[in-house]
């Protein structure tokens, strides 16, 4: 009780403080913008499982219209339970872009442009996680997600092609290192096709890693540091439309030749405004020998009070594990400040 009671403290001071700052960023005159949002998380398995928790309470201030005709600049803090109820910081980069906003360069704090899911925001994707895979094998996903760096965007005029190159230091977030002499590549290409009612996108992600002593949690055993060469590829594609919308990626690793994968594939269905389901397939084979890789099959439903911004999300998911069948339900309930 002590904990929900510290929870309902601090949705109540972000709906107080954020509403506000809300206000001022609708000026077409501010220099700096404020969001935010948070997401309440009930998990069980209806057996011997229960847990509370503030999934995400994230925040971020950003350059308004008013503040540069060529520079940027963002900075993103999260908290949650399942980080020890720590602020975290997460974003810090600038960036500049040209005046047509073709082409830009962005330094900083920030993840490495790398797969189609983990680009898209954690309060606009269905189901109440990304998959498994991109989780795990996106660059920097089990070494706090983001890494510093330089990346260079380049857009066709019409926006339909877009090209991403990268340069990181290679360790994530987690740690500091003075004397790393190891380094990150990446390079991401998709291409948009965009009709009346609908629109397709593909694309492809690549990178590669000098790795010198890296602890990759969930790829390999805890007790492993890894020092060679990382080399990762993801294919993916989209569609959306007024009535549904279908994706799915496919991601490979090899470290040092050993390969890991997964794919998953996940379609919603929007019945009208408010109401939607999804059904999702969620396949990740790591190189931890005592881990179960049998497949998770997901389905779910979102009703949207408001969009979005109020959101009530039911979240069931089920596989084999150990012989016998596992599942999990999570109920999630999503309020954004604009």
């Amino acid at each position: 009780m002590k904990k929900l009671r510290y929870y309902f403290m601090v949705l109540l001071l972000v709906m107080a403080t954020f509403p506000a700052m809300a206000q001022t960023a609708a000026q077409p005159t501010d220099k700096v913008e404020w969001h935010g949002y948070t997401q309440f998380w009930i998990n069980t398995d209806f057996n011997d499982t229960y847990s509370m928790a503030l999934r995400r309470l994230k925040f971020w201030l950003g350059s308004g219209p008013a503040f540069s005709e060529h520079w940027s600049f963002k900075v993103q803090a999260l908290f949650t339970s399942l980080g020890h109820e720590k602020f975290f910081l997460q974003d810090v980069f600038g960036q500049y872009s040209n005046k047509s906003g073709i082409s830009s360069i962005r330094f900083g704090q920030f993840i490495p442009k790398f797969s189609l899911q983990r680009f898209q925001p954690d309060y606009l994707i269905p189901s109440v996680e990304r998959a498994n895979v991109i989780n795990a094998t996106i660059p920097d996903g089990t070494l706090g997600v983001r890494d510093l760096g330089l990346q260079y965007t380049l857009k066709t005029g019409q926006k339909h092609l877009e090209v991403n190159f990268g340069v990181f230091n290679g360790y994530g977030i987690k740690q500091y290192r003075l004397n790393y002499n190891g380094y990150l590549l990446t390079h991401n290409l998709s291409y948009t096709v965009k009709e009346k009612n609908a629109q397709w996108k593909f694309g492809y992600s690549v990178m590669y890693r000098k790795a010198v002593g890296l602890q990759l949690k969930h790829v390999l055993p805890d007790s492993v540091l890894f020092t060679g060469n990382d080399f990762r590829f993801d294919l993916y594609a989209l569609f959306n439309s007024q009535y549904f919308d279908l994706q799915g990626e496919y991601l490979n690793t090899w470290l040092n030749g050993q390969r890991a994968y997964g794919y998953y594939a996940l379609a919603t269905i929007k019945m009208n405004s408010k109401n939607e389901i999804y059904l999702s397939y969620d396949k990740y084979k790591d190189l931890i020998s005592t881990r179960d890789d049998h497949p998770w099959y997901i389905a779910g439903y979102n009703y949207l009070f408001k969009n979005h911004d109020l959101m009530l999300t039911l979240d069931t998911r089920f596989r084999k594990e150990n012989g016998s069948l596992k599942n999990m339900t999570s109920f999630q309930f999503q309020i954004f400040f604009h």
